[in-house]
């Protein structure tokens, strides 16, 4: 008899759970535990989370349904969701996303719904060879037992395997956090590190006190969201472009991070469920004969970019585009270019996309804000499918299985891994790929107008002084923000060494865990994932011994794997579901 633990009830658990249920062989008999405090969602999705929390993926690219086994989140708003409302605890509360189109983004907690659904929708129709026990419990601890593993919540459960899936976990403060803690409670400042903004109460902060937030990714924009609603003030639109209207309790919010601007603008979606970008270089045959370093790679990356971007661009002029096309794919960029005479306005800079400050003096970047912001509104409001700009960043975002290839082949040198790959390309791929819904930014923009969000200059700094916390540039060291107030706007990196996460904690002073690292140059680098075997993603202990019967994947192993925040995609053969499948595969061997 198989009795499987899975220890967290969020997309990746819940995905387990659903590959478990229906790769079970029918001659065995099977217990499946779920454990999550929160039940289906977990922390992060949980429906009693602020409503001013938004998804930055539209509704028809969400699902936790592999091979069109399910509706997706849009399909299903559109179809069960209105029955289930009416049983389900709040469910009131919830009615008005019902009016959301396939191509609108949800409340946050709106997803954790759906989970609640599809958890009870899995469940429903169970194997008589299958039970499932929902525990909503936290797992404080596991003990090897010989051939089992003894899991201990409020009470014990002996199993056969274990599935880790336990999502974002806290962080204890850096030392440079413990510092700024330290000093607000000294000086009755407020100081919020790293973690999810809808855990983080703003009422007790006062009116007129300034604010410095630092970060200015998908983070920054859930606080601007709930600072918004906290003050009570609104937005109203005018010739297309939104205006702040101040209740009067605002405060200043100053905002910066190194490169100092928010991440560019989600597109806006014009894709069905399953169109996502095809390689024309990148082909599965091309990486299995390709030899190359990282940077050549990335290269290719923007060159699968570039030729949808003049797919678009130079669709109304008078150049052979299909002769253009077929030309740039084989040859020299500038040689292509040159030879058609593309104007050097509509040509595509990677320099403009990926530090659009380069040239911008610290003393004009005020005024340069602005004019970035409506920029990128602009272009991320033409859509993934019509506009240039816009389509070129979705190719580049939806080409992930060439990097996935190359982490799962072991390809990249360990230097490549972890400065080029998770270092520079990786805070570029962020900055480019995954921003918040264009409304955040048309929002910001207002708010940067009415003057109640100051930008710093990139290359923040904040420092203690005296009695306040001081924000600046270093490219503009004259120009200080005071503040009582400092949140670090971002989640806590995945860290096995600071997490606070109890079973984790146990697992790691046991030798079960052990942090995965590179080496190059003399010296070890962790990542902050749990090591595991890529294939199996088995659990590899302090020893370097197989842990057989425990397995971990989602965010506790970013670092090892990539982009394991998000959540999976319709009619993609997503990830997620490709690494459940493996691990289900070899549980039931």
């Amino acid at each position: 008899m198989k009795k499987i633990a899975i220890i967290g009830a969020g997309p990746y658990g819940l995905i387990a759970l659903d590959r478990l249920i229906k790769q079970a062989s029918k001659n065995e008999k099977i217990e499946l535990l779920l454990f999550d405090p929160d039940g289906p969602g977990g922390n992060i999705w949980r429906e009693n989370q602020n409503d001013q929390v938004i998804m930055n993926t539209v509704m028809q690219h969400v699902t936790l349904f592999s091979e069109d086994e399910g509706p997706n989140l849009a399909e299903w708003n559109q179809t069960e969701a209105k029955k289930y409302l009416t049983s389900f605890k709040h469910g009131k509360e919830f009615l008005s996303e019902l009016k959301l189109g396939k191509n609108d983004y949800c409340q946050r907690r709106y997803y954790g719904v759906y989970q609640h659904w599809f958890y009870e929708e899995i469940t429903r129709r169970l194997p008589k060879n299958i039970t499932v026990n929902l525990i909503k419990e936290r797992v404080s601890d596991l003990t090897l037992v010989e051939e089992t593993i003894l899991v201990q919540s409020s009470q014990s459960f002996l199993v056969t395997d274990v599935i880790l899936a336990t999502g974002h976990s806290t962080n204890l403060l850096s030392k440079e956090e413990t510092k700024n803690q330290l000093f607000a409670e000294k000086h009755d400042l407020f100081y919020q590190g790293p973690g999810n903004p809808s855990d983080t109460s703003l009422d007790h902060l006062k009116e007129g006190e300034t604010v410095i937030l630092r970060g200015l990714g998908l983070s920054f924009f859930d606080y601007i969201a709930l600072f918004v609603a906290k003050w009570g003030g609104r937005f109203s639109e005018e010739k297309n472009c939104l205006v702040y209207e101040p209740s009067g309790k605002e405060q200043r919010l100053v905002v910066g991070s190194g490169r100092g601007l928010p991440y560019h603008a989600r597109p806006n979606n014009q894709k069905e469920p399953g169109e996502e970008a095809q390689p024309q270089i990148l082909t599965e045959g091309f990486m299995g004969e390709f030899q190359g370093n990282a940077e050549e790679l990335f290269d290719l990356l923007r060159k699968e970019a570039e030729l949808v971007y003049y797919q678009k661009k130079l669709a109304e002029s008078e150049i052979d585009l299909d002769e253009f096309l077929r030309l740039y794919r084989e040859r020299d960029r500038e040689e292509v270019l040159n030879t058609f005479r593309v104007p050097s306005e509509d040509r595509l800079d990677w320099t403009k996309l990926f530090d659009p400050a380069k040239e911008v003096s610290s003393q004009d970047f005020p005024d340069f804000i602005q004019t970035y912001l409506k920029k990128d509104i602009a272009e991320a409001e033409l859509g993934n499918q019509e506009g240039a700009i816009a389509a070129a960043i979705d190719t580049y975002k939806e080409l992930q299985a060439p990097f996935n290839y190359m982490l799962d082949q072991g390809n990249f040198t360990p230097k490549e891994y972890y400065e080029d790959f998770f270092g520079t390309f990786n805070r570029n791929y962020s900055f480019l790929t995954i921003g918040a819904p264009v409304i955040r930014q048309k929002q910001l923009l207002a708010l940067t107008k009415a003057g109640i969000v100051e930008f710093l200059a990139p290359e923040m700094v904040v420092e203690r002084s005296e009695d306040s916390f001081l924000a600046y540039s270093k490219k503009n060291t004259s120009r200080i923000f005071k503040g009582e107030n400092l949140i670090e706007a971002r989640l806590p990196a995945t860290s096995l060494k600071r997490t606070k996460n109890k079973v984790l904690i146990n697992m790691r002073e046991k030798g079960y865990l052990t942090s995965h690292s590179v080496t190059f140059e003399g010296k070890e680098h962790p990542t902050g994932a749990v090591k595991v075997v890529r294939k199996t993603h088995q659990l590899i202990d302090k020893n370097g011994d197989v842990l057989s019967n425990i397995y971990c994947y989602g965010i506790p192993l970013e670092g090892l794997d990539w982009l394991n925040a998000a959540s999976p995609r319709p009619k993609s053969n997503d990830r997620v579901f490709y690494l459940a499948n493996q691990i289900v595969q070899n549980i039931y061997r």
